[in-house]
């Protein structure tokens, strides 16, 4: 073997290093919500509502990323469309950090399934990424990585590249948010997939947008987090409870908001949901996305929460904006049910000693080989006139 072959070894052998660090993880099964009582997170409301975005690109890394605006314009931009939280969310950048007039946020991830999560109230930029192939475990250690740096974690265009499989919100869990807006695309389908499994996550809408001149992508989704300020200890605690709600604007180009949510209340095991602006379409879904009820041309609704209906959302279309409110979920009445994925020791020993053992078992063959080839090389030189007199 060549000193050639010796470098390819040693590259593999850091490639795959990231994946003997990362312990194998036992995941809780997954269960819908149960239990006697339903939490209201719109129950007993007492701040105000803060629009925000949470999730938008300015320059940085030398244009690397794509953003066409400096982060400060960003802001400046989303303030004077009315925004009350303007969110600079650079790739492993906090731009609050740097003197931008933003929370502290930053989009985690270069991996190319673009599996990216949003760090919410963050501390410091965690580097860690598996950039090529991701099983469960990875992921799931990545998800707890970027949580240990922030307070909140959001899972971002979850269906890009299929990012986040149905089986992986089935069963991954310390994330608290999930992005089901992203741009001009919905993608709601991983929120039920989540919800379904007894995953608690809150929803989120977003415009992701590089360019602020673009208006398919510029205040085309928001978040409404009722909150007494815009500060960011005040915007987490209400992301936190899951005192907000997503919303979208109804096609490409700028147009009224003319849905808001007023009220969201439980009456004797009946949901109430109460909007101002244009009468608009009122969908409950429940368990698995299914549709449990539909109310057209009215500014409130209500459904009957059965005994098996273990979560129910409400999505309300009006002609120019679509509001889609955070679940009303069954649980025991002391605790919310907060699922978590732990270290589980044996396999996690079991798959390093593996990874140990294929990359010192190459390296020692070729030690060998290159000794055994020395040796033979040595045993074949011709006897110097020394050694022939001597002989």
């Amino acid at each position: 073997m060549t000193v050639k072959h010796l470098c390819v070894i040693a590259v593999l052998g850091l490639v795959a290093l990231p994946y003997a660090c990362i312990p194998i993880y036992r995941f809780p099964e997954p269960a819908p919500f149960a239990g006697p009582h339903l939490y209201n997170p719109y129950a007993g409301l007492t701040g105000r509502w803060q629009r925000a975005n949470l999730h938008a690109h300015g320059t940085a890394w030398g244009g690397l990323t794509s953003g066409e605006q400096p982060s400060q314009d960003v802001v400046r931009t989303y303030r004077a469309l009315g925004y009350d939280v303007a969110g600079v969310s650079n790739y492993h950048q906090i731009a609050a950090h740097a003197g931008v007039d933003t929370m502290p946020l930053y989009e985690h991830g270069y991996n190319i399934h673009k599996r990216h999560q949003l760090a919410i109230g963050a501390r410091h930029v965690d580097w860690f990424d598996v950039p090529l192939w991701q099983a469960l475990s990875q992921r799931q250690h990545i998800i707890q990585r970027v949580g240990r740096s922030a307070e909140l974690v959001a899972l971002v265009h979850p269906q890009t590249r299929d990012a986040y499989t149905p089986g992986d919100l089935r069963r991954l869990t310390g994330y608290q948010l999930i992005e089901i807006v992203n741009g001009p695309f919905r993608s709601e389908a991983p929120w039920d997939v989540a919800l379904s499994g007894g995953r608690l996550v809150w929803a989120l809408a977003n415009d992701d947008t590089h360019d602020t001149t673009d208006p398919r992508r510029t205040a085309a989704a928001w978040t409404m987090i009722n909150a007494p300020s815009s500060n960011t200890h005040d915007v987490v605690a209400g992301l936190k409870a899951g005192r907000s709600y997503a919303a979208s604007r109804n096609g490409d180009r700028p147009a009224p908001i003319d849905a808001t949510l007023r009220s969201v209340e439980l009456v004797d095991g009946t949901l109430v949901v109460t909007t101002s602006g244009s009468p608009a379409t009122f969908t409950f879904v429940g368990q698995n996305g299914t549709v449990r009820r539909t109310v057209e041309q009215t500014n409130s609704a209500h459904y009957q929460l059965g005994r098996h209906d273990s979560y129910v959302r409400t999505i309300v279309q009006a002609p120019y904006t679509t509001l889609y409110l955070n679940p009303v979920v069954r649980y025991d009445g002391r605790a919310l049910h907060s699922a978590a994925a732990t270290v589980d020791p044996g396999p996690t020993w079991m798959a390093r000693a593996l990874w140990v053992t294929a990359w010192l078992v190459p390296m020692w063959r070729v030690w060998r080989r290159r000794a055994a080839g020395h040796a033979t090389s040595t045993a074949l030189q011709p006897l110097s006139q020394a050694d022939r007199e001597t002989a």
